[in-house]
């Protein structure tokens, strides 16, 4: 990356446009980054492109349509994603898979992200599980963003873990209030399971 963005023999003429994916943001070092001439769009601030993060509330009605599927339980199970312009945003991936099995139910659990979760809401940080477990309440829990590192072992907060879970889609962010809380039913059965015989570790 750095390579890319900051070699004298890069010009305008050479790279036209990139497109770069991933589920983090991009690490910054320290103050001056060496890689800054780049607009990047994330879970937190996903910007002119939030209506692409997942399925639109207009898509899964016209999935739901098509293949005869109750949209009620499709939104319980799936939507609670939100950002500015679109409040209701899907999960696409269990979306695609409740459709093809003909019925509603967890597909996020089975995956090998399910055991990261674990690890990362077992480090109680600033009484991380006490806020977990009002989450799993209906709750929303008040948060940071901007302690966060963009990276998965550089924690010092509840705010920290906690933001990394908002990118990694375990937890949705209202941007306005700052907020941060469970989406869904399928993520909350996640985080049920998770919290479940799970030993946490207090730091403080």
């Amino acid at each position: 990356m750095r390579t890319l963005f900051k070699n004298q023999d890069t010009t305008e003429a050479t790279i036209a446009a990139a497109y770069i994916t991933g589920i983090l943001p991009i690490k910054k070092y320290g103050s001056e980054s060496a890689v800054s001439d780049f607009q990047e769009y994330t879970m937190t601030d996903p910007g002119i492109l939030e209506e692409y993060v997942g399925f639109t509330e207009n898509e899964v009605q016209m999935l739901c349509s098509r293949y005869h599927v109750d949209f009620n339980d499709m939104s319980a199970w799936y939507d609670g994603y939100s950002f500015c312009s679109n409040h209701h945003v899907y999960n696409p991936n269990s979306v695609m898979n409740a459709l093809q099995a003909g019925k509603m139910k967890n597909f996020w659990i089975k995956s090998e992200s399910f055991e990261n979760l674990k690890d990362y809401i077992s480090r109680d940080y600033d009484g991380l599980k006490h806020t977990i477990l009002l989450m799993l309440g209906g709750q929303h829990a008040e948060i940071d963003i901007n302690t966060f590192k963009n990276d998965i072992t550089s924690f010092e907060s509840k705010d920290d873990v906690l933001t990394l879970l908002i990118h990694l889609g375990y937890l949705a962010y209202d941007e306005n209030k700052k907020e941060a809380y469970i989406p869904n039913r399928e993520v909350s059965e996640v985080f049920q399971a998770s919290v479940k015989g799970g030993k946490w570790t207090r730091v403080v």
